[in-house]
């Protein structure tokens, strides 16, 4: 066992230090530095809790250490949100009396499955493990997909609501840095980009360049699509939540293709909001994922009421028209047995045999089985469907 010790100057002051094992398999590895597993102990409380420790890559390029510190910084405990503890740098002696900083990021420990990984049908975490609240969600999204794109954005809004409060903008919201944790919490992480809101202080200067883009193309506001830092604001997050929400409902992106058309797309295409079958989510995310920041909502928190009302009062299914259906049903068997009658000619055991029945229109037409449903796919509708929602154009939402 190599356990070691790691402790920055502030935690030595409040009685705090981080035990890790650097000879277990890392959680992971990424292309800023491996995570291992470690616990941070409480000297005055005796209280231990596991963390995740990123070690930091020793080639990083200062703007890497600089957004890495920048991600440590954000500390904010709120249930939505990744819980940061601190940025470590540990002084080692290296020969001729030099010294070798090594970095460290320390985080709450998570698990469970990314909404990116559970959105294609993942629900298992890195161990193999079956995550109850990924399983649930899944299954909503086969049974309720509304229900289930509501309640994550709701959770989603709740931390971007206790981040904005905070001074910050995320600008990298997204399915892959959403996650579904195993104690039933929805959590926003990976803080790396962020920005203090209507500053531009000495960080935001050197980790964010006037036009230059910065995040995902299918989820990026216009203002990040041209690098506009200065007007980057809260609305630049609400912008990216309706796209996902989008998603969400309906299983795709509303823009997709290569990156530099998607950027276009997102400048000067608008959302194909008739995707979207309720009237009242569609005006929402029309009016999150407006051009024009001012058009958008104005904060997640007006947001999230918006999508709060629908959840507390859901639009009721449409109810079929047993008459309508009915009479037509009955307009085809008679169109049917008058074409019979009309080819009729032969003998009655001739006629029986031309005789059409309804069991042999059934027959004819057997049943088709329902398509297995995926999280992933758009969401469509069958002919049948779509006849009968004609019918009740009406009571249809």
């Amino acid at each position: 066992m190599a356990k070691i010790i790691i402790q920055s100057s502030e935690d030595k002051l409040n009685g705090i230090h981080y035990e890790v094992d650097t000879n277990q398999q890392p959680l992971g590895v990424g292309g800023m530095g491996q995570v291992f597993k470690g616990t941070r102990i409480d000297s005055r409380t005796g209280v231990a809790r596991d963390v995740a420790i990123k070690f930091l890559f020793d080639d990083l390029s200062a703007g890497a250490i600089e957004r890495a510190q920048r991600e440590a910084s954000i500390r904010i405990s709120n249930e939505n949100l990744i819980e940061m503890f601190g940025f470590i740098t540990v002084e080692e002696p290296v020969g001729n009396g030099g010294v070798c900083k090594r970095y460290h990021v320390v985080s709450e420990l998570l698990n469970g499955v990314m909404l990116q990984d559970l959105l294609e049908g993942n629900i298992v975490d890195k161990q193999g493990q079956e995550v109850p609240y990924a399983s649930q969600l899944y299954e909503l999204a086969q049974n309720d997909r509304t229900k289930f794109a509501l309640d994550i954005s709701i959770n989603v809004l709740s931390g971007i609501m206790a981040l904005h409060d905070k001074g910050y903008i995320h600008r990298d919201i997204d399915p892959s840095n959403i996650f579904v944790t195993s104690d039933g919490k929805i959590k926003i992480i990976d803080f790396g980009i962020a920005k203090q809101i209507n500053t531009l202080g000495t960080q935001d200067r050197q980790l964010t360049t006037a036009g230059q883009f910065m995040g995902k193309a299918a989820y990026a506001a216009p203002e990040l699509v041209v690098g506009d830092v200065v007007h980057q604001n809260a609305t630049t997050d609400i912008y990216a939540i309706g796209i996902m929400l989008f998603q969400l409902l309906t299983g795709r992106t509303p823009f997709e293709g290569a990156t530099h058309e998607v950027l276009d797309m997102q400048l000067h295409k608008s959302i194909p909001l008739k995707d979207i079958r309720n009237k009242e989510l569609r005006k929402i995310i029309q009016k999150a994922t407006a051009k024009k920041q001012s058009d958008r909502y104005q904060s997640a928190a007006e947001f999230r009421v918006a999508l709060e009302n629908i959840a507390r009062n859901p639009a009721p299914k449409p109810k079929l028209n047993f008459a309508v259906i009915g009479s037509a049903a009955a307009a085809v068997i008679a169109l049917v047995i008058g074409v019979a009658v009309m080819s009729g000619g032969g003998s009655s055991d001739e006629q029986a045999e031309n005789t059409t029945t309804v069991e042999d229109i059934a027959a004819i037409e057997p049943a088709k089985p329902a398509k297995p449903y995926s999280i992933n796919d758009p969401v469509t509708k069958d002919n049948s469907q779509e006849a009968v929602e004609k019918i009740m154009r009406d009571e249809t939402i």
